[in-house]
């Protein structure tokens, strides 16, 4: 007999069903989000109600914690103007680090796109670029193997030298 409790993926078709996984994901979480993305996509990641999202979940649980690992602030910082003022503000809540290309591994998820809330929910990106994918509310098998791949990223990461000026 099947679990109904399951929850089905929820397919993502571009920007705006990538915008509501976000705020549905953000919505849902408690403690942590751990972020991967090579491409930063401005109409995704300096929307207004996505950082709205995130900066009120810290101000309603300030001992989140919130990990990005970010392609190097050069490439986006100008399009994404409120994601860096939001970084400013929050630097011990919201941890940015660019991952160091010498000590990454070779796995061909690193070209795809992953934010993972509370070791649990998914939203993986297949094709950052043009923001396609699935949303998984519910953990899967691969949600932690992607969590393992963040982690393993995040250990060798460094900080940003476009940020640290800004004392991110």
């Amino acid at each position: 007999m099947a679990d109904d409790t399951q929850v089905s993926p929820v397919p993502l078709h571009g920007l705006d069903d990538s915008r509501q996984a976000a705020l549905s994901l953000l919505d849902g979480m408690r403690r942590t989000l751990s972020v991967y993305v090579p491409v930063v996509r401005p109409e995704l990641y300096n929307d207004a109600e996505v950082l709205a999202a995130i900066r009120n979940r810290v101000v309603s649980q300030p001992k989140i914690r919130l990990q990005l690992l970010l392609p190097p602030a050069r490439d986006w910082r100008s399009a994404c103007p409120g994601l860096a003022r939001l970084s400013e503000r929050l630097t011990t809540t919201l941890i940015l680090r660019t991952p160091n290309r010498q000590e990454m591994p070779d796995q061909p998820e690193l070209g795809q796109g992953f934010w993972i809330a509370d070791d649990r929910a998914l939203l993986h990106f297949s094709d950052p670029r043009r923001l396609l994918g699935r949303y998984q509310p519910e953990p899967t098998e691969r949600t932690k193997e992607l969590l393992d791949l963040f982690r393993e990223v995040w250990s060798r990461a460094q900080v940003d030298p476009d940020l640290r000026h800004l004392g991110i």
